[in-house]
């Protein structure tokens, strides 16, 4: 996530206590790609959730809490909700072992640690997890080793000791558990291009990263993979604003020829400032009007609080509250909304605000979140 603007405007947020848990059960099956569905076995499945970014910034390696990620995964679950998505790494200063030229070797015992934990507790309470392995943090100047960062993706020979000896290890420690249903190999990844305050990487360095990344899971693992990208204008080729679908995969492709350079289906984020100068998924746009139609399209980040037009020098109006958000956003096309945050990181909302959401979709749908076992 990236803040252009914060709601100014004062919003009374009625908490609902739901006071029956979720009882249908997950079957215990990977997730995987059926045209433009998501499907466990050969039933469709919505993706019903939220974002969890951290507990405590870098909290694999650093401040990991069980008793946090157990009893919100709990939470989660209970207000209907089947998947969050969770940064493996903030801005890379704990757990993964890089040196000052760029070089990745490995990771810190308490980093596995406590991912093994992090991705039982997701088993065991039913929550299909996103784990996005890198973020815009990483290379921006505002941490001791942004330079590192910086450096590894710069160099082939960097970004190739990050995929073997962490990307590699990652994937072939937890493939086995289908609730690490996809891989987002970056946050916001367009920033590292964008932002002032950033290294100004090409894109095609930034494409040869998530091309390389992509490879590697797909040859090691069923898991999916997908690229969170800041804004739709990165994800189409339409004229403009539209800047061009720079992770689709003939632009992918030409980093890395093989067919595993792909990603299995897009994930676009949605503040103000996109709705806005983009349209509105919910209520306007479907992944076929952003020509992107040939995968599952789902939305990767929209703040918890509802959808939001950014209004020049005006607070954010809201256009669709979050109560009809999943629903409306499901029959616009969209396979899954994962809102920001659950843990209310900032003021974009909590699961106070969007479980009403998450549960009306599973009251209308609940044969999608939790489909039952067709063994």
């Amino acid at each position: 996530m990236k803040i252009f603007s914060l709601l100014s405007n004062t919003l009374i947020i009625i908490p609902l206590i739901f006071t029956s848990c979720v009882s249908d059960q997950l079957p215990s099956q990977r997730i995987k790609v059926d045209g433009t569905r998501f499907v466990v076995g050969n039933k469709e499945i919505i993706m019903n959730g939220v974002n969890t970014p951290w507990d405590k910034w870098n909290d694999f390696g650093g401040k990991y809490d069980h008793d946090f990620w157990d009893k919100e995964f709990a939470k989660i679950h209970e207000v209907g909700g089947n998947c969050s998505r969770i940064w493996i790494s903030c801005d890379g200063e704990v757990g993964i072992n890089i040196d000052s030229t760029g070089f990745v070797s490995g990771a810190t015992e308490a980093h596995w640690k406590n991912l093994e934990d992090m991705f039982s507790l997701a088993q065991t309470h039913q929550i299909y997890i996103m784990a996005t392995m890198l973020s815009f943090d990483h290379t921006k100047s505002s941490h001791p080793n942004f330079m590192r960062w910086r450096k590894m993706i710069d160099n082939p020979d960097n970004v190739k000791s990050y995929l073997e000896n962490y990307v590699t290890p990652f994937v072939e420690k937890f493939k086995d558990n289908p609730y690490l249903w996809s891989i987002d190999a970056c946050n916001e990844i367009e920033w590292v291009n964008q932002d002032q305050d950033n290294a100004k990487m090409s894109w095609e360095k930034l494409q040869y990263l998530v091309a390389n990344m992509a490879v590697v899971v797909h040859q090691k693992s069923d898991i999916l993979f997908t690229l969170g990208s800041a804004a739709i204008k990165w994800n189409c080729d339409l004229p403009k604003p539209f800047e061009g679908n720079y992770w689709n995969d003939k632009n992918l492709q030409k980093q890395n020829p093989s067919s595993l350079a792909r990603l299995d289906f897009y994930s676009p984020h949605y503040y103000g400032w996109v709705v806005q100068s983009f349209g509105n998924f919910c209520a306007e746009k479907t992944p076929d009007d952003y020509a992107i139609n040939d995968r599952p399209c789902m939305v990767g980040e929209n703040p918890a609080l509802g959808i939001f037009i950014q209004i020049p020098q005006q607070p954010d109006s809201l256009v669709v509250p979050i109560e009809d958000a999943f629903i409306k956003s499901y029959e616009n096309g969209w396979k899954g909304l994962m809102v920001w945050t659950s843990n209310g990181v900032d003021r974009f909302g909590s699961l106070t605000d969007c479980g009403p959401g998450l549960k009306a979709f599973h009251e209308k749908y609940p044969e999608l979140i939790f489909p039952k076992s067709n063994k």
